[in-house]
């Protein structure tokens, strides 16, 4: 019974002899032949089981983590969502609400500032009008007409409140001394030459009273500075006054001299055989063009 039993055992399992290799002692002497064959069949058996389990469990991980995102959306198809009447005035809506509500922030910011520069914000708008009229006339602009825009106006304000603070500094009595502006507006962010202060000293006194004087007021040294620097408000695209020069340069309206005062890290040590390069190629093209031009 016992060989018998086996015999079912291996006909129905084959992974028995692979799990039980026990049991291969029960068999008989005629059975004996059979058992190599049968182990061999087994033995394949359980080795394409292991192989199809390895593979499955390699697809489910493969399955599991997936392609990078990048990868994803490239190749997968983008649903084009459809624009509407409807989704357009929802979009139309928020936009206007945001604005609406920044610009009332702004409004409330300029209303508290104006307060610091004069009793209402009329009288501030007024003062602005009147500034940016001489600043435009001194600078050879003829369209002097003004539109009020609160960021403009905003940007005149924090300019002008920063500028007093600094004269506050090196005021003396009744003002401040000429000879004393040049570390004043070096104060202020600015790094100009003493050659453009008396020009814009000039353009502002226009009385011999005060253009010979050597006391200068506050109102004065911050008209100055706005005719020197103009404000956004007055629009001055190209400004005369201030030149990029190789000393002092100016990027993207910025003046670059500051960094050079304060020894910004960004700065690097020039290599001065570059630097003379440069500069004996600039001389000898503008001494051939001199030539030239004399010949003809």
């Amino acid at each position: 019974m016992a060989i018998a039993h086996n015999k079912l055992y291996l006909g129905i399992t084959g992974t028995a002899l692979c799990e039980n290799p026990s049991q291969e002692k029960t068999f008989g002497d005629q059975d004996m032949e059979l058992l190599p064959r049968r182990r061999r069949g087994t033995k394949s058996i359980c080795a394409n089981i292991n192989v199809q389990n390895k593979s499955a469990n390699i697809d489910n991980k493969v399955r599991r983590i997936g392609p990078h995102i990048e990868i994803f959306q490239v190749f997968q198809e983008r649903k084009k969502h459809k624009i509407t009447k409807k989704t357009v005035k929802m979009i139309t809506v928020m936009q206007a609400y945001i604005r609406g509500w920044l610009e009332r922030k702004r409004f409330q910011r300029v209303m508290t500032k104006a307060l610091y520069h004069g009793p209402n914000l009329g009288a501030v708008i007024k003062m602005y009008h009147r500034l940016m009229h001489r600043v435009k006339y001194r600078l050879g602009l003829w369209r002097t007409r003004q539109i009020v825009n609160f960021a403009e106006l905003e940007e005149w304000m924090d300019r002008k409140k920063f500028y007093e603070i600094m004269f506050a500094k090196r005021e003396y009595w009744q003002g401040l001394e000429r000879s004393k502006l040049l570390k004043y507006f070096n104060d202020c962010g600015h790094f100009p030459t003493q050659q453009q202060i008396d020009k814009v000293w000039d353009l502002v006194h226009r009385e011999d009273t005060v253009k010979y004087s050597e006391i200068i007021k506050k109102s004065n040294a911050i008209e100055m500075l706005f005719t020197l620097y103009p404000p956004q408000g007055a629009h001055v695209h190209s400004n005369v006054q201030v030149r990029s020069t190789w000393l002092r340069p100016i990027v993207n309206g910025e003046e670059g001299y500051k960094y050079i005062v304060n020894g910004h890290p960004i700065l690097k040590r020039a290599n001065i055989q570059i630097v003379g390069k440069l500069v004996s190629r600039s001389m000898r093209d503008r001494k051939m063009r001199q030539h030239y031009y004399h010949e003809k």
